[in-house]
């Protein structure tokens, strides 16, 4: 019998808790270039990635709790398995004010008038401007980067916490 097939995956949970963790930190990275460049499309990159990351953190802590159940009395689960699952909650919640505040910020955007150059009449024979890029402003810029930025730092302190569970060794 193939080798591959003598496995099984019991749990969920090991492969859930991969997504929040890209998304949640390539969705902070995003914040980070909106911050500088202020481009919509950071904001909108941002916007998706808090989205599909709290979606996924959501996913991971739900399959972790059926991991937790299975798994007790396991000497290095018991000393780091509150803080992990402490940390998830703070994720999770972390991730979902970012995705809010990034709505925010895009549905504020749609409302604020766009600033085109007028022309006057001595200009209407001019050729019309090309409309230059403009930064947004800079207060939504600031309002995503925090909770972004600590949805990042939660989720990687969470997996690293995973990671001491599974893989960590006494020095």
């Amino acid at each position: 019998m193939d080798l591959i097939t003598q496995y099984d995956i019991p749990f969920l949970h090991p492969l859930a808790v991969h997504f929040p963790l890209v998304l949640l930190l390539l969705g902070a990275t995003s914040a980070g270039l909106y911050l500088l460049v202020g481009r919509a499309v950071w904001r909108q990159a941002g916007l998706v990635l808090f989205l599909l990351g709290t979606l996924g953190a959501w996913a991971a802590a739900e399959t972790g709790h059926d991991l937790k159940n299975a798994v007790e009395g396991d000497p290095m689960v018991e000393l780091v398995v509150e803080r992990h699952e402490s940390g998830a909650e703070w994720t999770l919640w972390m991730s979902a004010l970012a995705t809010f505040l990034f709505a925010l910020v895009s549905a504020a955007q749609l409302r604020l008038p766009r600033r085109v150059p007028t022309a006057d009449a001595a200009d209407a024979a001019a050729p019309a401007p090309t409309p230059r890029r403009t930064r947004e402003p800079l207060w939504g810029r600031l309002l995503v980067l925090l909770p972004a930025l600590a949805a990042a730092a939660l989720v990687a302190w969470t997996a690293h916490l995973g990671g001491l569970m599974v893989w960590g060794v006494p020095r």
